[in-house]
């Protein structure tokens, strides 16, 4: 299989994966879900006609005589007649015959008697202002907020149907990985186990199993058996070249994988691949990001996030373009992964750009991808923010 370009892969990641199954779940549990289907409302919304302040609810002109009060969470069984008023707290239903509301403030009392200025309509929030019964207002593919939580209880939503989160096994390859302390002779702190469950945490996966491997197969292929069954995507990191201690390629051969992707020409993130690899009579997307903490950050991005949003049903947005505030050189043939940030004049690269390095990523908000010849400044680059 060819190297693809980075647009290349890019493109087969989109087209290559679906949505999983749809799920109900109570609206308590629904946060950055993926709405499954078109949500209406159920009911107006208001339901009814309210008072947008305290005050006076009034009939006609001043003055107005005081008969009752409008208790909140009720509907008042009185009807308001010419020149009568009732009290009435904000959110509380407009009785029969309430024409405005005059504010505590602006409102004069005289024992049993109100004067003030009050317009027809005044501080009146009309029945279905916001939304009607059976308007859509939030669409398929669209990300659950907790603004959105709030708009669906409000319309008298107890649960929503979304798409089943994705369940991924992670495996970090590497015999040099430490856990704990300051690295010695010869070994590597791991950086990318500590991170990577909470990026993929942030983009709608279930971590089923986050495990470290050393460079074994016959370990590798036993822990794959393993969770076979249980997940929908499979992620390790390192073991993607050819060396004689890169095991990648081996167990996709093991599992009779069919590549999607072999190699990727961008830098950092070339050594990335993409394959299914055969579970009984079903195949599980497995993808495997480059060992270096910045090239497998930004082999992730690139590809981990879209193949994570096409499973959970998010539908994709539009590419950003940003305008580069200086020269980035590029390969002929390669394309670059530039972390930085954006301002007003436009995208500046971090600096630290190693692959093995972390100190620009993390001061970073995205990468820039800039496409071979396209590194001159103001041009219009293709920008990847975190969003994590």
């Amino acid at each position: 299989m060819h190297e693809s370009s980075w647009l290349e892969a890019r493109e087969i990641v989109r087209d290559s994966f679906n949505p999983l199954s749809v799920e109900e779940v109570p609206l308590s549990e629904s946060n950055l879900r993926i709405i499954a289907s078109d949500i209406s409302a159920l009911s107006d919304l208001p339901a009814y006609d309210t008072t947008a302040m305290d005050g006076w609810v009034v009939n006609g002109n001043a003055p107005w005589k005081i008969v009752g009060e409008v208790a909140t969470g009720f509907v008042a069984n009185q009807e308001l007649q010419v020149g009568q008023c009732m009290k009435i707290s904000t959110g509380g239903v407009i009785p029969k015959g309430g024409e405005a509301i005059l504010p505590w403030e602006n409102a004069e009392v005289d024992g049993e008697l109100v004067s003030g200025a009050a317009q027809t309509s005044n501080h009146i929030r009309p029945s279905g202002a916001e939304c009607k019964s059976g308007e859509v207002f939030a669409k398929l593919g669209a990300r659950v907020t907790p603004p959105l939580i709030g708009l669906l209880a409000a319309t008298g939503h107890d649960k929503v149907k979304v798409f089943t989160r994705p369940r991924v096994a992670l495996f970090f390859l590497g015999d040099e990985l430490i856990h704990s302390g300051i690295p010695k002779h010869g070994t590597i702190r791991d950086s990318l186990g500590i991170q990577f469950p909470a990026i993929l945490n942030s983009h709608g996966a279930d971590i089923v199993a986050a495990k470290f491997i050393k460079d074994d197969l016959a370990l590798f292929t036993s822990e794959i058996n393993e969770i076979m069954g249980m997940v929908d995507l499979i992620i390790t990191t390192g073991g993607t070249a050819d060396g004689p201690r890169d095991f990648v390629k081996p167990i996709i051969e093991e599992f009779q994988g069919k590549y999607l992707v072999d190699r990727v020409k961008v830098r950092p993130g070339y050594h990335l691949l993409l394959a299914e690899i055969n579970n009984g009579n079903s195949q599980i997307p497995f993808l495997a990001l480059p060992g270096n903490p910045q090239s497998a950050l930004a082999a992730f991005i690139s590809f981990g996030k879209p193949i994570l949003e096409s499973m959970s049903g998010l539908i994709p947005k539009d590419e950003i373009y940003v305008e580069l505030t200086e020269n980035i050189p590029t390969q002929s043939d390669f394309a670059k992964l530039i972390p930085g940030v954006l301002s007003v004049d436009g995208f500046t690269p971090a600096q630290y750009l190693n692959s093995a390095m972390l100190r620009g990523v993390a001061s970073s908000a995205g990468f820039a991808l800039i496409e071979p010849g396209m590194g001159d400044a103001g041009s219009k680059v293709c920008w990847l923010a975190f969003d994590f």
